[in-house]
């Protein structure tokens, strides 16, 4: 699509219809007679240049047939104010890092958040899937983000996590906690209000092994009744939020938050042999697994 700056247009509208035509007719060759004939002529027969005085009164005159609401307009445009964008993505992710864990069960590891109000960790189903049977309960794993500078872990110290309800539907899990939270961990608020279309999001996951990683990109769309599957057969269906955040093994399970670090989805996967196309379960239903 071809484009018209709003101001050349205004203007020439202005000029064109400042004055009528003193010429009636459609007689090209009179008309042009007319123009000649008004008009000085050098001895080569190309016009020649009109005295500075003349064009003193020709520019006076232009200028007092102008338009005033239409140079008032376009003399009164206020100067553009422009502001630094706000980076936020450092301040999501030191507020928000210690209610992220990692869960470990006998097939790898994936992500987790913790979220409110019983300090409980949600994750995706396909995370704690396979996850160790024992005294009639599924349990895995959980670390939380050692405090320092290296966000290493030990492999030994964990917490030991039970697997307290399965939405395979949703791809939503929820795993409670055998021992104390940490003092030094945070629930993560779940947000109130979808993402739009365009807005900044940010994950913190364990892609490839590599713990705690943060990232961030913009929600490319949201999709309800989204439907997909993995290698399990099992068909699963939600609310989804599509986003170009990258993803990787490791990434499934950990939060989607939004500028106010707050959860807007759950991360479970990307769409296989397609770049920049990732999606999340919406907090819509991680809300209807926190009210159980």
């Amino acid at each position: 699509m071809r484009w018209i700056r709003p101001q050349v247009l205004a203007v020439s509208a202005i000029l064109l219809v400042s004055q009528p035509c003193a010429i009636l007719g459609d007689d090209s060759r009179n008309l042009r007679r007319h123009v000649q004939a008004q008009l000085p002529q050098s001895t080569e027969g190309r016009s020649a240049p009109l005295p500075t005085a003349d064009l003193n009164a020709v520019r006076g005159a232009v200028m007092s047939s102008l338009s005033t609401s239409g140079t008032t307009f376009l003399l009164a445009l206020p100067p553009g104010t422009f502001r630094r964008g706000v980076n936020l993505g450092p301040l999501v992710y030191q507020q928000r890092v210690t209610g992220v864990v990692l869960i470990g069960t006998k097939d790898g590891f994936g992500a987790g958040a913790v979220i409110p109000p019983r300090g409980d960790i949600i994750t995706s189903e396909h995370v704690v899937q396979n996850a160790h049977r024992a005294q009639g309960a599924d349990w895995v794993a959980i670390w939380f983000r050692p405090t320092g500078a290296a966000p290493g872990f030990d492999l030994a110290k964990f917490i030991l996590g039970r697997v307290v309800y399965k939405d395979a539907g949703r791809d939503l899990a929820v795993v409670r906690l055998a021992d104390p939270l940490p003092s030094d961990a945070a629930a993560i608020p779940l947000a109130t209000a979808p993402p739009v279309v365009g807005e900044e999001v940010f994950t913190i996951g364990h892609p490839k092994g590599y713990a705690w990683s943060f990232a961030q990109s913009i929600v490319s769309q949201v999709r309800p009744d989204y439907s997909w599957s993995y290698t399990d057969g099992i068909r699963r269906s939600a609310t989804a939020i599509q986003t170009q955040t990258p993803m990787n093994p490791g990434s499934s399970g950990g939060p989607l938050l939004n500028g106010e670090g707050a959860v807007v989805g759950i991360v479970v996967g990307a769409v296989p042999d397609a770049k920049g196309i990732y999606f999340a379960v919406a907090a819509q239903h991680v809300k209807e697994l926190a009210n159980r």
